[in-house]
């Protein structure tokens, strides 16, 4: 893309008046106008926002049955189609076909696209004209306004050509010379959600600033108030499956709830944390037949991918039965999430979460109370950072070609729970060391989940072909789950393969001094182990 400027006209009465004027000063042509009624999608999490870009269904208000789907960034079209008046784009299934629409559909994955920003726009487009009246840059000017008739600020926009960018360099000295004009980047979109007052995006990812001065207890509640925040926010997405991310973001802020909860032993009094562990557990449990329905169809387009065409279409009584077990599945979530015993559950963690009630006695003098609840965060955050890398290497060690598949599984555990601990409390640490130790635990994890995952699908996919037996399935549709079964099978093999690879780039030198950075310990301990194992 050639370089892109976007201006807001702002903190004047009438904007187009001062770009008409502005326009006859500098040599601004105006080629063609119109007004549109423009719907802005984007995701939940604002992965359209977060990457600069918006998509928009586009009415002409002269022409109402002109109707088109438009994705822009940086002021060009990166793709765009006619469609049906009335459309809104759904899921990433829902896009016209074609391979500028297929980079949207990597951006967006499973996320369902939602109505962000409603406005009428004027959008006009031109060009900067040099003495020879040739185009030295493009210029585009949109006058907004919500449908409630108030204005929006008004936008100009500029892209060089070309070869004409020292033409293009003084127009653009000239519009940061002019009063009105302030630089930005925000779109139309954004200055419409502000305007009306929308709820912020979903946050993407756990991002906590801890004090590394602070106390453990201090700093386990900060973590445990962020993981709360992210699981209300979920929440309501996850009871109406607006989209599976939404149980997934809830599932991972529960599962790090525990995860937080379990290394709390000596920070936090044992009553709560028992107490808690259960309620929470309970909580991933409801959760799981849900998820597991959804990671099935959302693996389904793969599987059918690697079937012969007649074998992936005689699937489709598979993905109706798929369809109809997530349905059943949600119907039940929906239920328990509304149930008095989650309501109770979530009561009772507010009042923990607060500081009150029964779960702040540190009087009860029990074996193992809250003795650790003063020390340093950083430093016992660290102790069991030691303990869980050190678990995960010696465990790792162990296994080769003769291992079990549980063996992997179990590891899987270990790795979950080192992530958690550095994903909650890696703040408290370097930047540096926290990147070095993070990648390659990532790499890991992938692999071993997709081991693990190949192995669960296969199971269920067994089962649910003895079920389509039972209910009269043909025979070609028996024999394609065969062969989505097999495809599974090389998949875990293929993960099986790649174990000992990733294992190793984790089990480096420099990964084990960046850990050894992190918890303040040596490495000789560690070299000693590699040398016996292996």
């Amino acid at each position: 893309m050639s370089e892109f400027h976007r201006f807001v006209v702002d903190g004047i009465i009438d904007p187009a008046v001062t770009l008409a004027a502005f326009a006859e000063q500098v040599g601004l042509s105006e080629n063609e106008a119109e007004e549109f009624d423009r719907r802005f999608f984007d995701t939940p999490d604002g992965r359209l926002h977060a990457d600069q870009s918006t998509l928009e269904v586009r009415n002409s208000v002269e022409f109402p049955l002109m109707c088109s789907l438009v994705w822009l960034k940086g002021g060009q079209v990166l793709a765009s189609a006619r469609v049906e008046s009335g459309f809104s784009p759904d899921f990433a299934g829902s896009l016209p076909a074609g391979p500028a629409f297929d980079r949207l559909r990597e951006l967006v994955e499973m996320r369902r696209f939602l109505p962000v920003a409603t406005v009428r726009s004027r959008l006009s487009t031109g060009g900067h004209l040099d003495a020879e009246e040739k185009t030295t840059a493009r210029v585009h000017i949109d006058l907004p306004s919500l449908p409630d008739g108030r204005s929006l600020p008004a936008l100009i926009e500029v892209r060089a050509v070309r070869g004409y960018e020292a033409e293009t360099a003084g127009l653009l000295r000239a519009m940061r010379a002019h009063e009105a004009f302030e630089p930005s980047d925000l779109s139309t979109a954004d200055f419409a959600r502000a305007m009306v007052g929308a709820s912020p995006y979903l946050p993407g990812k756990l991002s906590l600033q801890l004090d590394d001065r602070a106390s453990a207890d201090e700093v386990w509640r900060v973590v445990l108030r962020e993981l709360h925040e992210a699981m209300t926010a979920n929440f309501r997405g996850t009871v109406e499956d607006v989209d599976s991310e939404y149980l997934h973001d809830f599932r991972v802020a529960v599962r790090r709830t525990r995860s937080v909860l379990q290394e709390g032993r000596g920070v936090l009094t044992p009553a709560a944390r028992d107490h808690f562990r259960d309620g929470f557990k309970w909580l991933g449990d409801i959760t799981t037949p849900t998820r597991d329905a959804d990671v099935h169809l959302l693996d389904y387009p793969n599987m059918i991918a690697a079937l012969s065409p007649e074998y992936a279409e005689a699937l489709a009584p598979l993905h109706e039965l798929l369809l109809s077990r997530q349905r059943s599945c949600q119907a039940q979530l929906a239920l328990d999430l509304r149930s008095t015993r989650r309501a109770q559950l979530g009561a009772e963690w507010a009042e923990f979460l607060s500081g009150e009630g029964p779960w702040m006695d540190r009087s009860s003098g029990e074996s193992g109370d809250a003795a650790e609840a003063d020390r340093r965060a950083r430093d016992v955050a660290a102790e069991r950072i030691e303990r869980a890398h050190s678990r995960l290497v010696r465990d790792g060690r162990t296994i080769d070609g003769s291992s079990e598949p549980e063996a992997l599984h179990d590891l899987r555990k270990d790795a979950k729970r080192l992530r958690y601990l550095l994903e909650c409390f890696g703040s408290l640490f370097p930047a540096e060391d926290l990147s070095v130790a993070v990648k390659p635990l990532k790499s890991l994890q992938d692999v071993l989940g997709e081991f693990q995952d190949t192995e669960v699908q296969a199971h269920a996919l067994a089962q649910f072909g003895r079920q389509l037996d039972t209910e009269g399935a043909s025979t070609d549709t028996i024999l394609a789950m065969g062969g989505a079964i097999e495809q599974l099978s090389v998949r875990q093999s293929r993960a099986r393969r790649e174990f000992a690879a990733r294992f190793e780039s984790f089990d480096s030198r420099e990964v084990e001094h960046a850990y050894a950075s992190i918890t303040g310990t040596g490495t000789t301990k560690s070299k000693k182990r590699k040398k016996k194992n292996r």
